[in-house]
């Protein structure tokens, strides 16, 4: 029973390091995602965005485009942020 608890308190040490990176990388692509966005609206023409190889986004839907990539992040980083609350809490009931 002894040996359980120490294997999964690793595991569980070892997961909430590399939850806590994805989590904070998908905020910042969050960001980057709405400044791109934004960007390319008002003129911005380095920032290229298209659906498919070949097929560009027109500039009137840059926004709404990256409305919806970003609220797709956002709802990947909320289960991400659900995991890192129960792996430590798992953590702290196996200590």
């Amino acid at each position: 029973m002894n040996l359980k608890k120490i294997i999964y308190s690793f595991f569980y040490s070892l997961t909430i390091p590399v939850l806590s990176i994805l989590y904070a990388g998908l905020i910042v692509s969050t960001i980057i995602c709405m400044l791109a966005g934004i960007l390319r609206t008002f003129g911005f023409e380095q920032i290229k965005m298209s659906i498919w190889s070949g097929i560009d986004l027109p500039v009137a839907l840059s926004i709404p485009f990256a409305i919806i990539v970003s609220l797709f992040l956002i709802i990947g980083s909320l289960y991400v942020k659900r995991l890192i609350n129960f792996c430590i809490s798992n953590l702290k009931s196996y200590i």
